[in-house]
């Protein structure tokens, strides 16, 4: 057996396999410490294998991240047929063998497994975005294909279990959004709610989502469980919009205002979950049951999507996002003296105002991801006519101004929102932020955002160093990257754009472009307009 345990790493490496992840772990497996730990499941078909020496990581320019000890051969050892999970949480100096150095994202990310060497990579898994307590996992042990499991298979073969429908209710619709609740690109488009009543998250991918016809009409997708599973005692939104390219909460569904019936039939196609029949609505205006899942129906205005249908509405105080930063390298430290990513609340108001009870998100869909918690109100009110920081960096343990969420600076979100988890205070997108570049408006509270190249956290944006001027007037802004630039810029989307000089001179009129090719150019400032009239300054270097 010893010899077996220290030969075996050589002869077993290449049996070896990832088997299953599970990267957002709520309730699903507790760990020898109670703790509900995002895990890794290694597969061993082969003979016994001691893990000792063996390398896991997130991160493709360091395969040794993690080393597997060969202090407790007991729990690193695999017998032939079996798994062996390892805890990515982060506590390896404290808790043992089986718990790595690093934790895994729920938007997704490369795992790897490495031989001793520190070279030879054993196997690897680029696993997508994930859904609280549903893994990804290889479709069976010797299959190369992977797959979602509604049914975690902690330490066992993977098997996906048939579902079965649940108690759940078509809550609410609204066939004309005239502006309380926008989908993830900013539209206002109509949308069904779904209620879940139990004490259980249920994934809606394979149920049915119908209207005035056959029960069957649309499959709710089963291949985004992060846009289709609704939490316990909550609500999902599905977009009518046939938008089917933006995930699977967008359905090709039409709502008629001069009314109709929804219908939710199960995953076999015949059992009818729930429907909701309802008359003319004005625009702006939702028919939904009178309380959550009740028999009878009334209209809301405004409506409730995504909430309780007996909200009571707060109205919150006129605070702004000010400024915002995504990708935090060497710019401003935290309370633990760590380089966060953050964003800056403004007060524009003679009297302080606290955020206590407010909801921070970088998901739309979402407003409620984390609450603002109300412990130390002090720490959290932003004074008058002055600013706070929050730290957005999923350490909600660091303190009530750490967030439970970090930002991406590609393509990502942030919205304020009022106590009651609904009305929007203020939000910012952006397609694309340099690394210690923040996203802020051009002075306190305006309606023009700028990139700043010397940031302003806890102070006026009226001190900063102006990179880069944007002057359109909607979320999701016109831009280019990098900027400066001594050659190409990509653009943000496809335009057309003139190039002037800062004296206000036509250089190039380009037309359907994808990227500006500066090389040409002399060096200086330049503006560049789309046929939206959106304006942005572009350094040359």
């Amino acid at each position: 057996m010893l010899l077996s345990l220290m030969v075996a790493p050589f002869l077993g490496q290449t049996q070896l396999q990832l088997n299953e992840i599970l990267a957002s772990n709520n309730t699903n497996q507790m760990d020898e410490f109670f703790e509900f730990d995002d895990w890794i499941e290694i597969y061993n078909p082969g003979g016994i294998v001691n893990l000792a020496g063996y390398y896991l990581s997130d991160d493709p320019l360091n395969l040794i991240k993690y080393q597997i000890p060969a202090t407790d051969p007991g729990a690193t050892t695999i017998l032939p047929g079996s798994f062996k999970v390892f805890f990515a949480d982060n506590d390896n100096l404290t808790q043992g063998a089986l718990h790595t150095n690093f934790t895994l994202s729920r938007n997704g990310e490369k795992v790897f497994l490495t031989a001793p060497d520190g070279v030879t990579i054993i196997d690897q898994i680029d696993y997508p975005e994930m859904a609280p307590d549903i893994s990804y996992g290889r479709a069976c042990e010797a299959c190369s294909t992977w797959q979602y499991f509604n049914s975690v298979t902690y330490s066992a073969p993977n098997v996906e279990l048939t579902p079965v429908a649940q108690l759940l209710f078509i809550n609410e619709v609204q066939p004309e959004n005239t502006g309380i609740y926008h989908d993830p690109e900013f539209e206002y488009d109509p949308w069904i709610e779904i209620y879940n009543p139990n004490t259980f998250q249920v994934n809606l991918g394979g149920y049915f989502l119908s209207v005035n016809g056959t029960g069957t009409q649309w499959l709710i997708p089963t291949n985004e469980p992060f846009n289709t599973v609704i939490p316990p005692n909550s609500f999902k939104v599905f977009w009518c919009d046939n938008d089917l390219a933006f995930g699977a909460n967008h359905s090709p569904i039409v709502l008629n205002p001069a009314g109709g019936t929804a219908t939710l039939t199960g995953p076999d196609g015949t059992t009818l979950v729930s429907s909701l029949t309802w008359g003319a609505l004005s625009p702006g205006t939702s028919a939904g049951c009178s309380t959550d899942g009740a028999p009878t129906i009334t209209t809301f205005n405004p409506a409730t999507p995504i909430n309780t249908n007996s909200l009571i509405f707060i109205t919150p105080e006129p605070v702004v996002i000010n400024e915002v930063m995504a990708d935090n390298v060497l710019t401003f430290i935290d309370n633990y003296a760590e380089f966060d990513d953050w964003v800056e609340i403004y007060n524009p108001l003679n009297y302080d105002v606290s955020l206590a009870g407010y909801f921070m998100s970088d998901d739309s869909n979402n407003p409620r991801r984390w609450q603002i918690p109300t412990t130390f109100v002090d720490s959290v009110t932003v004074p008058a006519l002055g600013w706070l920081t929050f730290f957005i960096d999923d350490s909600g343990t660091q303190g009530v101004r750490h967030a439970s969420f970090n930002l991406n600076n590609n393509n990502e979100f942030i919205g304020l929102y009022s106590p009651d988890g609904l009305t929007l205070v203020d939000e910012i997108a952006w397609l694309h932020m340099d690394r210690d570049t923040s996203l802020g408006r051009y002075t306190d509270g305006s309606p023009e955002w700028v990139n700043f190249i010397v940031t302003t956290p806890d102070f006026s944006n009226n001190q900063g160093v102006i990179s880069v001027q944007e002057t359109n007037s909607t979320k999701k802004f016109f831009s280019v990257y990098p900027n400066p630039t001594r050659g190409i810029v990509q653009c943000s989307k496809k335009s057309n754009i003139r190039v002037y000089t800062i004296q206000g001179n036509l250089v190039e009129n380009l037309y359907g472009v994808w990227q500006i090719n500066f090389s040409n150019y002399g060096a200086g400032i330049y503006v560049l307009t789309d046929e939206e009239g959106n304006k942005l300054r572009v350094i040359k270097e």
